[in-house]
């Protein structure tokens, strides 16, 4: 098999690349090695970022991201809340800060505005009382998962190739990469470029040609509460660290995050006391915090690429063209954000572009991404009672994901697991997190050509990595995981 690009990782990353080159006219195939947005896309607190957390240590990357908000809300409101966002200050926090922070916003074109406190507690009722200083920014919420679909969607629309579970090493001949070989079925892809979109395991990919760029795994822990009781993107008006973001999620607030350099960007687990003080710093925004439910905790790998400490890493992104450094065929693209995956792929894309001679120019950031065929909390929430109870089987009923949104998940969306199947659905997110609904899906599987052995491995797999937030649970919502347990493992014969 021969292409043009291959592209290793498929994160919103690297799928940007796959739609953009596509676009192009190139022949593309993109490998994962396990399913689309399972690695750094899928375990971000999905905040669309305004640019103002950044004003301050690093403009650049406040300025990208300022100018990535305004188009991503052109290309994808499909897969985007509008928000709005709030920086508070509290009693404790410095207020030299604001005055740096106002001066970062101008220098960035950062929008912001001023609201009193008063004004800012109509809009969200449980914001502190003591809270001192309000500014309005333009944050929004983008689903991580929608959008990465809506990428692969797009990507496949103009003939791309995309392979999930399917992990590749690097084909070198005579000090260039000239492939890619699977790992599980021995096929060689050749190919004029590979595209190593890997986010924080870049390295693990550039050692394979004797390389490496100095990318430093970053650990961040987030926290997922049952209720959703603010609408705002909530920020401390501080130099960013542990535990200062609110972000309301469907029918769910995030609360982040943590920083901390790891060796493994596979070895990331959310620890209690890492819980303890995001949901501590948290509730200085938030009292009501306290009283509320958490109902999982998760990590995920950042790709920092330099600064003493994790929070003074610049979070802006680079491309690189390993052809510098003596190896020709092989170009990596790490660091950046969420929110800024589409310039990340423009300018990845253009460079391959050079490389091959072809003209063509970026259409990205004119072009609308196709919608989902899976509605949002908001859309299943909105359709009528009637609709939602009797005309349509509704398989998880925290989300109101039905029976014909897990279907078009296997039959359009790629899905293969259940894990996957929560991805691009939903179901197992909401409060019972898939205790009351994750044999349903299972069921539905079958009855759409999985195996039973498959179908039960996968459900086995769904459960172990829920039940992993056990560790970060107390009292009664412990003994709930317990019962869960208990009922899969004793009544339903599971491991």
């Amino acid at each position: 098999m021969r292409v043009d690009a291959v592209i290793i990782g498929g994160g919103v990353t690297g799928l940007g690349i796959a739609r953009d080159l596509a676009q192009r006219g190139l022949r593309v195939a993109l490998f994962e090695r396990r399913d689309i947005a399972s690695g750094t896309t899928g375990r971000s607190h999905g905040l669309l970022h305004s640019g103002a957390r950044y004003v301050v240590r690093d403009p650049v990357s406040a300025s990208e991201c300022a100018k990535e908000n305004r188009v991503l809300r052109r290309i994808a409101p499909n897969v985007i809340e509008e928000t709005g966002g709030m920086f508070v200050a509290v009693e404790e926090d410095d207020l030299d800060y604001e005055r740096k922070f106002l001066e970062g916003c101008k220098k960035a074109s950062v929008r912001v505005e001023e609201l009193s406190v008063r004004e800012s507690r109509k809009i969200e009722p449980y914001l502190n009382p003591s809270a001192y200083t309000v500014f309005l920014v333009d944050d929004a919420v983008v689903d991580p998962f929608r959008l990465a679909i809506a990428n692969f969607l797009a990507a496949k629309e103009h003939n791309a190739e995309i392979y999930t579970y399917e992990p590749v090493r690097l084909i070198v001949h005579e000090g260039t990469v000239v492939g890619v070989e699977t790992v599980n079925t021995k096929q060689k892809i050749y190919s004029d470029v590979v595209i190593n979109a890997t986010g924080p395991w870049a390295d693990f990919i550039c050692r394979q040609a004797g390389l490496e760029i100095g990318v430093k795994p970053n650990k961040g822990t987030l926290v997922v509460m049952g209720k959703r009781v603010v609408n705002t993107v909530l920020n401390r008006l501080r130099p960013p660290s542990d535990g200062d973001i609110i972000v309301p999620h469907q029918t769910t607030m995030i609360l982040g995050t943590t920083s901390t350099y790891i060796k493994d960007p596979d070895e990331v687990m959310p620890t209690i006391e890492e819980v303890n003080l995001i949901l501590r710093e948290c509730g200085k925004m938030l009292p009501c915090l306290r009283e509320l439910r958490v109902i999982r905790a998760f990590s995920g790998a950042r790709p920092l690429l330099e600064g003493t400490s994790g929070r003074e890493a610049g979070r802006t992104f680079t491309v690189v063209d390993h052809e510098k450094q003596g190896v020709e065929g092989l170009v990596t693209v790490t660091g950046g954000k969420l929110t800024t995956y589409r310039l990340m792929a423009e300018r990845t894309s253009d460079l391959v572009c050079r490389k091959l001679g072809v003209r063509a120019t970026c259409r990205t950031s004119k072009e609308e991404l196709p919608k989902i065929p899976v509605r949002t909390c908001k859309e299943r929430y909105e359709a009528s009672l009637l609709e939602a109870k009797w005309e349509k089987e509704v398989v998880c009923e925290c989300e109101l994901v039905t029976r014909r949104e897990v279907e078009e998940s296997f039959k359009v969306l790629g899905a293969k697991t259940l894990e996957d199947i929560k991805r691009r659905t939903r179901a197992g997110m909401g409060e019972c997190q898939g205790q009351f609904c994750a044999y349903k899906v299972a069921d539905i599987m079958v009855e759409l050509g999985t195996s039973f052995h498959d179908a039960l491995r996968s459900l086995n797999e769904f459960l172990r990595n829920q039940w992993k937030t056990e560790q970060i649970l107390e009292g009664t919502q412990r003994a709930q995981l317990e019962f869960f347990k208990a009922m899969y493992k004793l009544v339903g014969g599971l491991e």
